[in-house]
């Protein structure tokens, strides 16, 4: 028998945010629906601003959107609708 753990929205963000870096590392497409729809988002961020450095690229943040930089390559993060990469 299992014993449920209560999810920790700190918790929720940062495995979102490794999950999706390593998408991101991957993907050629221009534009990325994020994988995590709670309310932490700047923890999700800083998490995901770490893991991407750490594969060689950077988050770019603007008051407009977010995006993920590897070289000259950028990736749209968006938030909402949808799911998933496109």
């Amino acid at each position: 028998m299992q014993i449920p753990r209560e999810r920790n929205p700190r918790d929720e963000a940062i495995l979102a945010a490794l999950r999706d870096a390593a998408v991101l590392g991957e993907i050629m497409a221009d534009e990325f629906h994020s994988t995590y729809e709670g309310q932490e988002r700047a923890e999700y961020l800083r998490v995901l601003a770490g893991t991407v450095a750490d594969l060689g690229g950077r988050l770019e943040e603007s008051d407009r959107r977010v995006d993920v930089a590897f070289g000259d390559r950028r990736i749209a993060i968006l938030f909402g609708a949808g799911r998933g990469h496109r």
